[in-house]
């Protein structure tokens, strides 16, 4: 700002010159006014005198020198002697009662000395500076009956001296007050303005630098101040806008970072400038703190096909490690700033086609679960249909047919209502449990389970159980270990099944479920707890598939979580671990 500021110093520097040139002007335009004045002056006496010669002339040619003594005794405005000199006689006629100092003049040597021409006729004019004034001499020569004469004259010129002096006073003191008011403006805009201006262009530029808290400097007084006021009214306005606008991007940032679906802004370059969170999890490259990163290589393809038609929509299939992923992207370009960009968005498709196909084997697991009971019941009432009433054995057959399959298929809509609601349930609270002890569970558990253990010839043992008395809902823990115990005895072939509950680390407790039957290859341990997931071979066994998944919930449920250790041929060890 100090250089930029420095016109402010012109200015009144260029009205002091602008003043002291122009007195310096008028100085010369004087110079030249004194010049033509003394000019005309002399034009004048020289037009004056003429007439004095010719009446001199006439007056000394009649021999009456009284008359020239009378004109000569006549003053005027201006103080005048003159003095008519014969060569032969001497002084013919003066001015009688002159001035001293005009009468010194006309006998002055140096007065005298003035005329060395010896031209017929001289008219000067001096400044005189015992006089401190301009005078006006004159010399003539003539002749007059025979006899040479000169004429000579001295005048004062008041008016004129006057007038010079005057001038030249006023022309001084106008220089003065053009210096003075020169240093007054100078002063004034250094303290008034230059300093305040100064001061308010430190504040501004560090407000524009981004400190936005920075005060801005408003001064006492001064015009400065109504500038000030003005830019601090600005600056709030502009500091509102800012948070606004910087509200507005963190609000576009959190909308665009919980949107499941991907999105992408590519420039011209092939560089992504924007993304969100979805992005980073889609494509490793996209890191949040990166600049501009390229843009990821399944999509280049794509990219260009949207140059070409402006909207495109296509399926992608992207390998991540082992898994591969359905993308379905759209995207459409436009221009901003003269530079074309395309945005995209992605929706990972991998989660719906995982539903799609669950979906697909829930409806084939419940129709072929469904279907066994139906073709049972239909077969009956067929049968009944045809007479078979009429016989009793038949009769009782049909009816013990449509019992059977009657309770089968309300065990499996029952059982797939269950499992239906847990899968809806929250995560439990300590208002939802009451107190439950290892011990209760494992007891009715077992009592329940016991007939069917005995029918299968299986031993079942109760082991070890806690005495820590833990918040949790009785029946549906009771369900859980009967559906571990059932698919024990179902499926496992053993002939002795161990169920206890131990504390474990971490405050848990852990229910085991132990059988010594023909295990669990690996590849089935993580998915039999999927519903309607049947180990291949013993789909024409008892069971519905459901038993097992309904066990993950209700540990969930519990805020636990239920696991499985097994080999095939060496049996398999149910852990369902509930916190306390």
């Amino acid at each position: 700002m100090a250089r930029k500021d420095s016109v402010l110093l012109f200015i009144p520097a260029l009205i002091g010159g602008i003043i002291v040139v122009s007195i310096f002007l008028l100085d010369l335009q004087l110079a030249d006014f004194q010049e033509a004045y003394f000019r005309e002056v002399i034009d004048e006496t020289r037009r004056n005198n003429f007439f004095l010669i010719r009446f001199c002339k006439e007056q000394l040619e009649a021999n009456d020198p009284e008359k020239i003594r009378r004109l000569l005794r006549t003053s005027g405005p201006n103080p005048v002697v003159a003095k008519i000199i014969a060569r032969s006689r001497g002084v013919v006629a003066e001015t009688e009662n002159a001035p001293d100092y005009l009468a010194e003049h006309i006998r002055s040597p140096r007065i005298r000395g003035l005329f060395k021409k010896n031209d017929q006729e001289d008219v000067l004019v001096k400044y005189d500076e015992t006089l401190n004034s301009f005078m006006v001499y004159h010399s003539a020569h003539f002749n007059a009956g025979g006899q040479d004469y000169i004429l000579v004259m001295a005048a004062k010129c008041n008016s004129m001296t006057m007038l010079m002096r005057q001038t030249r006073d006023g022309m001084i003191i106008l220089t003065i007050l053009g210096i003075l008011s020169t240093i007054v403006l100078i002063v004034y805009f250094c303290s008034i303005i230059r300093s305040p201006l100064n001061r308010l262009f430190a504040s501004m530029s560090k407000i524009a630098a981004g400190e936005l808290e920075y005060p801005v400097y408003v001064p006492r007084y001064g015009l400065v101040r109504e500038i000030a006021i003005c830019l601090q009214s600005l600056t709030e306005q502009l500091k509102k806008q800012i948070v606004s606008l910087r509200d507005d991007a963190n609000e576009r940032e959190a909308i665009l970072d919980a949107l499941t679906e991907a999105i992408l802004l590519v420039n011209a370059s092939g560089r992504v400038e924007r993304w969100n969170r979805t992005a980073c999890g889609l494509f490793p490259g996209l890191e949040p703190a990166a600049k501009l990163p390229e843009c990821p290589a399944e999509l280049r393809e794509y990219i260009e096909k949207v140059g070409e038609t402006g909207v495109y929509s296509e399926e992608l299939s992207v390998k991540r490690g082992e898994k591969e992923r359905q993308l379905l992207a759209n995207a459409v370009s436009f221009t901003r700033d003269g530079g074309k960009y395309v945005l995209v968005s992605i929706t990972d498709l991998s989660d719906i086609r995982k539903l799609e196909a669950y979906r697909t084997e829930f409806i084939a697991a419940i129709s072929h679960e469904m279907k066994t009971p139906l073709t049972g019941i239909v077969g009956a009432v067929d049968a009944i249909n045809n007479g078979a009433l009429d016989n009793e054995e038949y009769k009782s057959r049909c009816i013990q047919t449509l019992t059977r399959q009657s309770e089968r298929l309300h065990t499996l809509l029952q059982s797939f209502l269950t499992l239906s609601s847990l899968e809806t349930m929250r995560k439990g609270t300590e208002n939802d449990f009451l107190p439950v002890l290892p011990a209760a569970v494992i007891r009715g558990a077992a009592e329940e389970c016991r007939s069917m253990a005995e029918a299968a010839e299986i031993d079942l043992v109760v082991g070890e159980c806690s005495s820590i008395e833990f918040p949790g809902d009785f029946l549906l823990l009771q369900q859980a270990l009967n559906s571990l115990i059932t698919n024990a005895v179902l499926h496992s072939g053993t002939k002795r099944i161990e169920v206890s509950a131990v504390a474990a680390e971490g405050k848990q407790i852990d229910f085991l479920v132990r059988d010594y039957g023909c295990g669990i290859a690996p590849e089935h341990r993580e998915r039999i707890f999927k519903r309607f997931y049947r180990i291949p071979g013993s789909r024409n066994g008892p069971g519905n598939g459901i038993g097992l998944a309904i066990v993950k919930h209700i540990a969930l449920y519990h805020g636990g979580n239920v696991s499985v250790v097994s080999e095939p041929d060496a049996g398999a060890e149910f852990h369902l671990r509930i916190p306390y």
